[in-house]
């Protein structure tokens, strides 16, 4: 199992993608990012990257997301075990967006899939 937010987490993610064969239907890559701030100041980041060639997750950010989702270590251990329902988490202002959400109505096909590919990821990580 791996510690929720660790570079072997983001590894198993990263795996799960590509035996998953996550890909675009074509068009500019969707590049999601993730901000989770924990106490003291402290954050995690990750992007998952989705293109036609493929998807990859690293801990880094590059800088050119299409979306960036921000929130507390609470909130995002709480979406990623199924605690918290991250619709209802961002209708309450738990998880802020920025970025062009637009683009995630025009990848809905995408965010299908990986949602599909990453579903069991949060049997084999440790929150």
């Amino acid at each position: 199992m791996a510690e929720f937010l660790s570079a072997e987490w983001v590894a198993a993610l990263n795996a799960l993608l590509r035996a998953g064969g996550v890909k675009t239907d074509g068009g500019p890559p969707l590049v999601i990012q993730q901000i989770v701030e924990h106490p003291a100041g402290r954050r995690s980041t990750y992007e998952i990257r989705v293109d036609a060639d493929g998807a990859e997750a690293t801990g880094d950010c590059s800088g050119d997301a299409t979306v960036v989702y921000r929130q507390s270590d609470e909130v995002a251990r709480g979406i990623a075990s199924g605690a918290l329902d991250a619709h209802v988490e961002f209708l309450m202002g738990r998880v802020v967006v920025s970025g062009d959400t637009k683009a995630l109505a025009d990848h809905r096909a995408t965010l299908d899939r990986l949602a599909g590919a990453l579903a069991d990821m949060g049997e084999t990580t440790d929150f």
